[in-house]
């Protein structure tokens, strides 16, 4: 369930990727997940997923569907921006993180989706939902 979830919201955002990231100072375990989905590095967001999550998703499997993925923005001329909107603390240790991804086709057409990027204490993450 996890897998497929991880899976759904990498390739649903990394359809959209860019070149234009997040600033280079304080990048947190989360924002560097977000970058790699927009740059579509599965190496770069295989490392900030928590050891449960990695042991579950192969790396492999994460860097191959990003390949895939490069290859396909590519092609159709698909960039994608991630702005950091906002976080909020959990009871428990760690954030909730939130991004907007904004899809640039090369026709001029945009389009939006928000994320939500759960960490736990020690940074890595833990989920991410759309």
């Amino acid at each position: 369930m996890v897998n497929a979830l991880l899976l759904l919201a990498v390739g649903l955002a990394a359809y959209w990727r860019s070149t234009e990231l997040f600033p280079a100072s304080s990048l947190t375990p989360a924002d560097l997940f977000m970058q790699s989905v927009a740059s579509a590095d599965g190496g770069l967001g295989w490392s900030q997923l928590c050891p449960t999550l990695q042991s579950q998703l192969p790396r492999d499997v994460l860097e191959q569907h990003a390949m895939a993925q490069r290859a396909l923005h590519a092609q159709q001329g698909v960039t994608l921006s991630i702005a950091h909107v906002g976080d909020r603390p959990r009871p428990t240790g760690g954030e909730i993180r939130f991004y907007v991804a904004t899809a640039h086709g090369a026709d001029g057409s945009t389009g939006q989706k928000a994320y939500v990027v759960s960490t736990q204490p020690s940074g890595c993450v833990e989920s991410v939902t759309e």
